[in-house]
């Protein structure tokens, strides 16, 4: 296997802590939301989270946010093609329709396929990413069945923050982006708006009709603003707008050049009222909107348009020692599509409660929530996470709780047509939700800006929806298994970061690996400030996989290891020049099975960033 190697390099790095030179590593200083739906410290959480700030998506230059969520420990990525095509994430294994993205506390996705749309979400509109690993739905309810994805678009801060960016790179790409941030005492501020755009490359490169022979680029337009306005104590009011309208081009075997028209919009507005010292409420509204057009020939058109309405009221209050958290979120969502659908619309009320506490060694979190589905009737989850420090070094935490998925309009209505001998296909409104059951078990060590984490999960989900006879129905069962072993830490002018991941996703009914998932992964990052320049290198490597269930040998993809570098050089106190380059070894490899990947390629850009 391709990955061993390095692999075993980076788990003997986690074996062996050791002391940095120097010990204010940000990495370790992280205030989380995602965790517990409260304001914690990353290194209290109690379930495993990790965060991606603003200075790092800058400093690393990736060129989309699916590529850099894979650098991330437990999570997988596949891509049908290059940037700008559909892509998924597999955090801990589970499907990618198993994971919840939100975008400034607004659910964001597919209602019809039941998958994020995270291509469509530009780099440069955010300012923090949250991976919470792990099934969440007792705080989050139905889609949290993996994980949840948060991301913060960029916010405002006192004084006048104006930046800029324009770049050029292989395969004909071209960006360029402007930014206008700033505020007062009361009031604070962000716009971002940008362009961004590809040839692209051939994207199936071994397929026999002529007319796929072609470049497959993405075009993307997009804006992103924020503001908020201080009402006087810990009172806020604030709103935040997030729209991309991206098009990318793909092979369909038609003399037609196919494409995908995708906009992801998302609209949030929050008050939050501090009532007391130890009360605090935020009432949250949030629309967001996933249209997907897909023009496949000329003649032949489909469309899947996701709208979510979201109210939340939440309150926060000191109690008993330790935080309690009561909320009411009310979901609506509503489908339009070109097919014929017998029903287009849900809404699901939910309760939810929450109480975390630290007793000298002792911390303990504890999670319940009941939702009320118009579709399918009630779910009730809950999850409970004990931790204990063992030394001021060492921690330890162990976790329990229950996830659901609710079945998509696809799964449920997807009008049933039938092919003669082929049989038929099509959703079943019968279908009951997807269920989980989640065990973890983890000890870290901190020390001087050094952290290390090693967690061994299990996830046991039954009523998996499945397809293959044509007719949706809960007959799948999973079992997900692994270890996440992680590193990070500053040593004098060096930062380093990594993770080995091992897994075993299995479909329990007929022991075959669960498609596109590997059994290693593993990532190795080392990045190094000197004056005027800083540059990093990058590894990032799977094991081989299987594209599908059932694993046949014409779907195995083998193992790769890529490795990526950076270089940022200050041309002044507000000027700057980026150079990253991808594939540097040339490496050919499959994300998924018959779609090409991009060679070696690299990108150029100029920053203006007002300090």
């Amino acid at each position: 296997m391709k990955i061993r190697l390095s692999a075993l390099v980076s788990a003997c790095a986690l074996a062996y802590p050791f002391v940095p030179a120097q010990a204010d590593d940000a990495q370790l200083g992280h205030v989380v939301v995602t965790a517990t739906r409260q304001p914690i410290s990353a290194d209290e959480a109690l379930a495993s989270v990790d965060v991606i700030e603003r200075d790092e998506i800058a400093r690393a230059g990736h060129s989309g946010l699916l590529g850099l969520l894979a650098s991330r420990p437990g999570v997988q990525m596949a891509r049908n093609g290059g940037p700008g095509s559909s892509g998924s994430v597999f955090i801990r294994g589970a499907n990618s329709g198993h994971t919840l993205l939100l975008v400034d506390g607004v659910r964001i996705g597919s209602a019809t396929s039941g998958s994020p749309v995270l291509e469509t979400i530009p780099l440069e509109v955010i300012e923090r990413i949250e991976i919470l690993r792990g099934p969440a739905s007792a705080l989050y309810g139905a889609d949290a069945l993996g994980g949840v994805i948060q991301v913060f678009t960029r916010k405002g801060r006192e004084g006048f923050q104006p930046s800029a960016r324009v770049g050029v790179g292989s395969d004909g790409a071209r960006e360029a982006s402007a930014t206008l941030a700033g505020g007062d005492e009361r009031l604070r501020y962000s716009v971002t708006a940008g362009h961004e755009r590809s040839d692209g490359f051939n994207a199936r490169p071994d397929s026999q009709t002529e007319q796929d022979h072609d470049d497959d680029g993405f075009r993307e337009d997009y804006l992103s603003a924020s503001v908020a306005l201080d009402l006087g104590g810990n009172d806020e009011l604030g709103a935040s707008v997030l729209y991309s309208d991206m098009r990318n081009w793909f092979d369909a075997a038609e003399p037609f050049d196919s494409y995908l028209d995708k906009r992801a919009e998302s609209y949030g507005l929050h008050l939050r009222k501090q009532h007391t010292a130890e009360w605090t409420s935020t009432l949250r509204f949030g629309h967001s909107v996933d249209a997907l057009e897909n023009q496949s020939a000329a003649t032949t058109e489909s469309r899947f348009d996701t709208t979510q309405r979201q109210l939340s009221w939440q309150h926060d209050v000191a109690l008993g020692g330790g935080s309690l958290m009561a909320a009411y979120e009310f979901l609506q969502q509503r489908v339009q599509t070109t097919s014929d659908y017998e029903k287009t619309r849900r809404h699901i009320n939910a309760f939810l409660l929450g109480w975390g506490g630290e007793f000298d060694r002792h911390h303990v979190q504890l999670n319940a929530r009941h939702d009320r589905n118009s579709q399918f009737g009630s779910k009730t989850t809950g999850s409970a996470a004990y931790g204990y420090r063992l030394t001021p070094e060492w921690r330890a935490h162990a976790s329990i709780g229950t996830a659901f998925k609710a079945p998509t309009f696809n799964d449920l209505y997807f009008p049933i047509e039938c092919y003669g001998a082929w049989g038929c296909f099509g959703g079943n409104p019968d279908l009951e939700p997807e269920e989980a059951l989640n065990r973890e078990v983890g000890v870290a060590w901190e020390r001087n800006g050094v952290s290390v984490d090693l967690t061994y999960f299990n996830n046991r989900i039954k009523n998996l929806i499945d397809w293959s006879s044509g007719i949706a129905t809960n007959v799948g069962r999973a079992d997900i298994q692994g270890v996440e072993a992680s590193l990070s830490a500053l040593l004098g002018d060096y930062r380093l970061r990594a993770s080995v991941d091992l897994l075993d996703a299995k479909d329990e009914d007929t022991g075959d690996q669960l498609g596109r998932r590997a059994r290693v992964g593993g990532a190795l990052a080392v990045e190094r400030v000197a004056g005027a320049w800083t540059w990093g290198v990058e590894w990032n490597g799977q094991g081989r996989r299987y594209d599908r269930v059932p694993n046949a040998a014409s779907g195995r993809m083998s193992g790769y290891g890529l490795v990526d570098a950076y270089v940022h050089y200050a041309l002044a106190r507000d000027w700057s020049v980026e150079l990253r380059a991808n594939n540097l070894l040339d490496k050919d490899y499959e994300l998924a099975k018959g779609f090409g990947t991009q060679g070696t390629n690299a990108f150029v850009a100029l920053r203006y960033a007002m300090h």
